[in-house]
């Protein structure tokens, strides 16, 4: 046997061998009932439009309202306490329909995304990536602003469209977005994560079709193995293995997952476990729910 064929056999009877783990989705995570943890006190917090879990601050969360408002983003804890707001310095608020927070060489981040288009007549969108500020968890009230480190426009392969819903894979390097449509299919689509800003707005690619109507938000796990999708009502779980690509994972039926009740349900989140739950709703006073793994409370 020639040594390239030899290679080629040793290296394929190596990759048969790898765990199952490796090699498929990861298992199902059973979850326990919804819970509501709280609601927030601060009361300009009426149209919580996305939320994030921090990865910076232990025990704090991020969310931001609809349009109308000015750019800023809301820093809170668990029990709802209102710990600080940081007006983004060089941001416009047109939109501004969810947020992820990430993790990527070393530096925790947040992404906020205007991409709402109710009308679908906008020429681009825009994401607004910050450092993730230090948040003192002893302080409450906290107001300051916040620089913009890259201001990252963007259009679609397509035309225009109404997104709420958008989540940021650093294992892929991708941020990843899902259409709104009232009715038949939606669309999600996938751009690369920039590591500086762009000199020329960036192009939205369509890698999945799928049949989930009035999409309101979604997030990706910290791993990357796991894509959350919010409606008013409930949500759907897509998986995907290490070395599969997202339009794989959305081309398979995802899981139904129970919501709590919401009035008007926006913003979803993973935890810091990258498996607990965690939803915000519009209309203030602003309720904070968990869907917790089963056997942790």
């Amino acid at each position: 046997m020639k040594r390239a064929t030899l290679v080629l056999a040793i290296a394929s009877l190596a990759a048969s061998l790898l765990p199952a783990a490796e090699k498929t989705p990861p298992a199902p995570i059973e979850y326990g009932p919804a819970r509501l943890v709280c609601t927030l006190a601060n009361q300009e917090i009426d149209e919580s439009s996305g939320v994030a879990c921090s990865r910076r601050n232990e025990g704090v969360f991020w969310t931001h309202n609809d349009s109308g408002d000015p750019p800023r983003i809301f820093a809170f804890n668990a029990k709802g306490e209102d710990l600080a707001v940081f007006e983004l310095k060089g941001a416009i608020h047109h939109d501004w329909e969810d947020m992820a927070s990430f993790t990527h060489r070393a530096k925790s981040g947040l992404l906020i995304a205007d991409v709402g288009d109710n009308d679908e007549m906008r020429d681009q969108y825009t994401l607004y990536i910050v450092r993730e500020p230090r948040v003192d968890p002893t302080k409450r009230g906290v107001r300051d602003k916040l620089k913009v480190e890259a201001a990252v426009d963007f259009t679609y392969e397509d035309g225009s469209h109404n997104c709420e819903a958008v989540g940021v894979d650093t294992a892929s390097k991708l941020v990843l977005l899902i259409t709104k449509v009232q009715f038949g299919k939606c669309k999600a689509y996938a751009i690369d994560l920039p590591e500086e800003k762009p000199k020329a707005p960036l192009l939205a690619k369509a890698i999945a079709t799928l049949s989930i109507p009035l999409v309101t938000a979604m997030d990706v796990s910290p791993d990357g193995l796991r894509a959350i999708v919010l409606t008013y009502g409930n949500a759907f779980e897509f998986t995907r293995a290490p070395d599969e690509k997202w339009s794989a994972a959305f081309a398979r039926a995802p899981r139904t997952l129970v919501m709590p009740p919401r009035r008007q349900g926006e913003g979803i989140c993973y935890g810091p476990d990258g498996k607990t739950l965690y939803l915000t709703s519009e209309k203030a006073p602003c309720p904070f729910f968990e869907v917790p793994v089963a056997g942790t409370r």
